[in-house]
This record gives C-alpha cells, structure tokens and sequence, in this order.
C-alpha cells in the first residue's frame, strides 16, 4: 500500500456520499461536488490526516510566492497536476515495502522472534494503557485488548498519529518533535461546504519561510528521516537539530524505531470495523530512535512558550481549551510566547473575514505517558487593521488578566467557605477557575470583538466598558460561588465563614489590584505625615 498512491483517506462530498481517495484526489470534483471534511472513527486521527496533508502539501507543492497561493486559492490545482507532484516522494510513503517503509525501521525487522519487542497493536495508540499498566492491573478505566486487529488503512494512521504525538515512553524512547502531546492549532474554513482544499491551503505558506541549512536532498533523504537509519540513537546520532535535517521534515516526526506486521488474514478492524483482507495484529518496537531534543525546532501549526531563553510547544491541560490563552494562539505575545507559524504568517499576508475562518485547537492532555483527554476546540481570529494591532493586543491583555483574576479570587473564596484557617486543603481546585472560563467564554469572544470593531471607528475602551466588564466578571463568579459552596447540606456548612467568603469575593473583585489591572482609576490613599499622630 502506498499512502501517496492508493485511496485509503475517508471522505464525505457535499452531496452527502462518502468514498476514499488518494490525497492528491483532494480536488477533484471541487467546482461541482468539492470533498468537504475527513471522516474519520477517532478525533485523533482526524487531526492527524490534516497534518498529513498539509505536511505533504507543504512539501512538495509550497508556493514561492504570495500571488502563486493566491492564484492556487481561487483556481485550485487539477488532481492531475497534483499526483504529478506527489508521485516524485511516493517512494518514501509505502507502507510495506521492501527496501523503504513509511515512518519505520525496516533494520529491525528480523528481530520479531524478540518477546520483548514484539507489541500488540492497541499499544500504537496514545490512549491505551501501556504494558506497566497492564502487567500490574491497573488498566481500570481504559482496559486492555479493545484493539486486537486493525485493517492497513486505520494502521497508517494510527502509526503516523502516534510518531507525531509520541508521549514519553521509558528508556530511550523518545517524545515527538513538539514532545508528547502538543497542541496544534490549524485555520478552518467556518462556511459550510467550501471543501477541505481550502483548509488544507489556508495552512500553507511560502516555500522560503522553510529555508534552511539543509536541503531536502537528492532523495529527499533530509526531510523523510526514516529514508535512512543514521539519525537513530542507536546508531551514533546525538539529539538531530535544524543543522541536520531540512525544516520541512518538522512534519514528519519519527522519534520512535518501529516495524509493523501485516499479514494476509481476513478479519474485522476494531477501529472502522470494515471488514480487511490484510490485517495488523502487532509490530516491533526498539528504543534510541531519533532524538529531537534541544534540536531547536519550531513547528508551523503549534504555539511555543518561552522558557529560559528556550521554547517549548503548548500542550492542552485538564479543562481543555479555554480562553486565557486566545491572545498567544491567535496573536501571539511579543517574546513571551508565540502563535503557530502559520497563523502569525496568516494575520500579516492574507485577507479573510471574521466570518469566514476559525482555529482549529486540539490535543492530547497527557501526564507523562499517560493520555489523560482529548480536547479540540474552534476558537475565532478576528482580523485588526495594522494600525490598531498594538492598542488592541494591549486592552486584550488587560481584558484577560482581569478575568484571570477574578477566577483566581473566585477559587480562593470557595476554598474559604468551606475550610476554615487551621485547615490545609490538599488537591487540585483548578476546576473552579475551568468553571468561570468556561461560563464567560461567551461573552468574552463577544467583547474582544466588539472592541476591534470600536478601536477601528475610533471608539475607546473607556472607563464604563471596563467597569461593565468587571461588573460582568463579578456576577458569574458569584453564580459560580453558589452553585458550589451550596452544593453541600446545609447542617455541615459554616454559614457564618461562607457569607464572610461571598463578601471578600465581591471585595476582592472590586478592589485596588484589579482595578490597576483593567486600567480603571484608583482612589489614592492619604500619605501619612511624619508626626502628625504625635501630640
């Protein structure tokens, strides 16, 4: 099978009906019946087959220049023109040849008679419960073989999402790229039946912003590292840097040695649950792959953090995607952190309407190897004229951290209803700060863009915008406050402690530190003169 050649992507067309195809099929049929999104039996996957696509869009078919993606935008390419791009690295994209396998290890082949080595398949996935997990049985919510079998098509994925995804997993076995779990952040199209070319082309930018020291190479050996086993660990590498390989293989993440089994067996897919004629039941895995480590590399669809001069890449946390962090994923924060590549290129180049396009967030949230949840979210990007750009990231920032604040007295208020001083309350209470953001997400979204839309009429964020918004701010929080320290029986509950609570919340959210925040005037205290209490 040929991931660049054979039709194994499930799509539905605008019709309604559903089919697979090849990738370079994405266009066909686009001016009368255009496919309109991938369908896919797992949220992860789904993610993962967008990043193929653009990764390999990205790669073989990058526009020089902005008028060249302009002009591919409004007159997409023929299927044609595209396979014809596509077939010059099919070479690297079978899943089961001989000599070259997609995103593995064929040296390791000869060794399945290793126990040790020798894994089911369900353990291609993130969210399965690893071999410690089940050697001590603890597999308790997720349980062990609800993947026995799967088809080739559903294998494909599941090795490409786990080598872009891959968690920590013990000795020698290393994270992904972006390290375990990133968070990816791509632009969708937000009208119904555009058709997925043009998500995938949204996310594309010029062939120069890829420029690096390497090449992609005579045989594209600096992009496909698999192509060759000399970045592996095992094999002398040291951690592989930007200086190593073309930053285009930043698509093509393959920190993990792995050789996949298929053997000639009909039987039902426990993904898709099609029926196959050729089946995976298990694969071998090796450690000291590659290392990509301090490599100094940034991905195009993912946000980065600044840490001690070094960046990290964002990945969701419990409560998924919310809010406080719209400015950095939409607009970045000047050198604090950073929005995806894509989307800063995006903001500064293209013309779109808010109407018209939304981010795409998803991710896994994991503790160290373990998935904790997948969360996914389309948040919106509102489009500012360049002059406002500054003014406008500035109320934002005060707008959010206002917020921030009153969900941080929100959660120390609830934790004072119910302890009293002498107790130390032991736990994770970030719930109740969730709680609040995702109770105001609304009205947020609302309010940052209707102060887009004042600053572009010239309209200032004035002193009773901002104090409507703390007012705002102030009531969900009570709302908040209620619906949990009421939640209890009444005959347990220090009546006393919780209404002291509720009035140091409305205190607190009305006082001095946060009214400095939002920008709102304070009322200097009197400055004591020396003296003046001496008689």
């Amino acid at each position: 099978m040929n991931l660049l050649q054979d039709k194994w992507i499930t799509v539905i067309r605008k019709n309604g009906e559903t089919e697979k195809i090849a990738p370079y099929e994405i266009t066909d049929k686009i001016d009368s019946n255009p496919i309109i999104e991938i369908i896919t039996p797992r949220p992860d996957f789904k993610g993962a087959l967008y990043q193929f696509l653009i990764g390999l869009f990205q790669t073989v078919y990058s526009p020089k220049s902005e008028n060249e993606w302009e002009n591919k935008f409004n007159t997409p390419p023929s299927p044609e023109e595209l396979k014809k791009e596509t077939d010059k690295v099919a070479f690297a994209f079978d899943l089961f040849g001989e000599k070259i396998r997609f995103m593995q290890d064929i040296s390791i082949k000869s060794d399945d008679n290793d126990e040790k080595s020798l894994k089911p398949i369900e353990y291609l996935f993130i969210d399965s419960p690893g071999n410690s997990t089940t050697e001590k049985n603890r597999d308790l919510f997720i349980k062990r073989n609800r993947i026995e079998k799967l088809c080739i098509h559903c294998a494909a994925t599941a090795l490409f999402t786990m080598q872009i995804n891959a968690p920590e997993g013990g000795s020698g076995n290393f994270t992904s790229l972006r390290g375990g779990g990133p968070l990816t952040t791509i632009i969708k199209n937000s009208i119904a039946d555009a058709g997925v070319w043009f998500d995938i082309w949204n996310n594309i930018i010029q062939e120069n912003s890829f420029k690096s020291r390497q090449s992609v190479g005579k045989n594209y050996e600096f992009v496909f590292p698999w192509i060759t086993n000399k970045y592996y660990k095992i094999n002398g590498s040291g951690n592989v840097t930007t200086q190593d390989l073309s930053l285009l293989s930043v698509f093509w993440s393959n920190p993990r040695r792995i050789y996949m089994h298929c053997i000639k067996e009909n039987g039902k897919c426990d993904i898709c649950s099609n029926q196959a004629s050729a089946i995976i039941k298990n694969y071998i895995a090796k450690n000291q792959g590659i290392n990509y480590g301090d490599g100094g590399w940034i991905h195009p669809l993912s946000p980065y953090r600044n840490d001690k001069e070094s960046w990290f890449c964002f990945h969701p946390q419990p409560g998924g995607i919310i809010y406080n962090n719209w400015q950095t994923f939409i607009y970045g924060s000047k050198d604090k952190d950073k929005n995806a590549k894509v989307i800063h290129y995006f903001n500064e180049h293209r013309k779109f309407s808010d109407e018209q396009l939304k981010v795409w967030t998803f991710g896994y949230d994991m503790d160290s190897m373990t998935a904790r949840c997948w969360y996914e979210s389309l948040i919106p990007i509102y489009r500012i004229s360049p002059q406002y750009i500054e003014k406008y990231e500035a109320i934002i920032s005060s707008v959010l951290q206002t917020a921030t604040q009153v969900a941080n007295n929100l959660q120390a208020k609830v934790k004072d209803a119910w302890f009293n001083e002498s107790q130390k309350p032991k736990g994770d209470f970030d719930y109740l700060k969730i709680s609040f953001f995702k109770a105001t997400e609304a009205k947020f979204y609302t309010k940052a863009r209707s102060i887009r839309d004042n600053l572009e009429k010239e309209i200032i964020f004035n002193d009773n915008s901002k104090d409507d918004w703390l007012k705002y701010l102030n009531v969900e929080s009570l709302k908040i406050f209620d619906i949990y320290v009421e939640a209890g029986s009444i005959e347990y509950e220090n009546v006393q402690r919780i209404v002291n609570a509720r009035q140091s919340l409305i205190s607190w959210n009305f006082g001095d530190k946060i009214k400095k925040v939002i920008g709102l005037p304070v009322k200097e205290k009197p400055k004591k003169i020396k003296g003046a209490d001496k008689k």
